[in-house]
């Protein structure tokens, strides 16, 4: 092969190098890339520990949500069954305090995301907004395109808004009346029961959320010599890292966090006559590739 076909395959591949390096020494962290005036990188000296930071690849995010979900049952289970466990010792303080009314309320209060997205296919399953995707479509556009605030069409589609803000709210308050009413005939046991499957939902999340973030975090940290190694050796080993460390490492991870869009967001309907955000189409995920070593 020849070194012009070498030279264009490296910088074909540079291209697509989507990540930062990172340096540490004695004064901190350092966010690159680092470079002289002329444009030419200056190595790392001897006295700097240099990682490469990129998002994780679509196959390590699956492993990531592997780990979490196992995390989360285990959590779950400990909150639900193990007696001994902090998790059920503290749920059962907490609702030890707690009178026949107010465990009402906390399981009206846990269920509200439930009763919202009810309400809101409720809503939508009626005729008036049968049409409601073209709906979206136009407001959509009508952001993008910074629409004037005195047009019929900017009107139209912000009394629509607020319409479908209105009606997803009283549906929801509907569901609530009703929820409150059959909760009112349970017995205080019940009640418990009811409240405990909902804290031990509450710790697995908690142990999902942890765990996730420490898997990507774990994978998103390669050699700088070579990228398809990570730079730890194990997720405990990068958990042990000290917080200097840790929030520089999130710093340069957030960079392209923010361009992958990764968080879903849920936008529903607010209460009163105030604006809502109209429901957003689910996005779907990236295929998987083959896994990166760990070497």
């Amino acid at each position: 092969m020849s070194s012009r076909n070498i030279k264009a395959r490296k910088k074909l591949t540079e291209l697509f190098r989507r990540g930062v390096e990172v340096r540490f020494d004695a004064e901190g962290g350092h966010l690159g890339p680092f470079l002289d005036e002329d444009g030419k990188e200056i190595p790392p000296t001897d006295d700097q520990v240099a990682m490469w930071i990129q998002p994780p690849s679509p196959y390590q995010r699956e492993m990531a949500m592997r780990d979490a979900q196992a995390a989360r049952a285990k959590a779950m289970l400990r909150a639900k069954r193990d007696e001994n466990s902090e998790e059920f010792l503290t749920s059962k303080a907490f609702l030890a305090e707690m009178t026949d009314e107010t465990l009402v309320e906390y399981l009206l209060l846990v269920g509200t995301e439930e009763r919202r997205n009810e309400a809101i296919r409720d809503v939508l399953s009626r005729e008036e907004w049968a049409d409601f995707p073209t709906l979206q479509d136009a407001f959509r556009r009508m952001e993008e395109q910074d629409g004037d605030p005195e047009s019929d069409e900017y009107r139209d589609l912000m009394e629509a808004d607020r319409r479908y803000g209105k009606q997803v709210s009283e549906r929801e308050a509907e569901l609530a009346d009703a929820a409150r009413d059959s909760l009112g005939y349970f017995q205080r046991e019940e009640l418990e029961r009811r409240a405990l499957e909902q804290r031990s939902e509450l710790s697995g999340s908690q142990a999902f959320m942890s765990e996730y973030e420490k898997q990507m975090m774990f994978y998103a940290i390669r050699d700088i010599e070579n990228n398809a190694n990570l730079f730890f050796d194990s997720v405990d080993e990068w958990n042990e890292q000290p917080e200097e460390i840790r929030s520089v490492v999130v710093d340069a991870l957030t960079l392209f966090i923010g361009e992958a869009a990764e968080a879903k967001n849920s936008p529903g309907a607010v209460s009163g006559s105030d604006s809502s955000a109209l429901p957003s189409e689910p996005e779907t995920s990236a295929p998987s590739t083959p896994r990166e070593s760990t070497e």
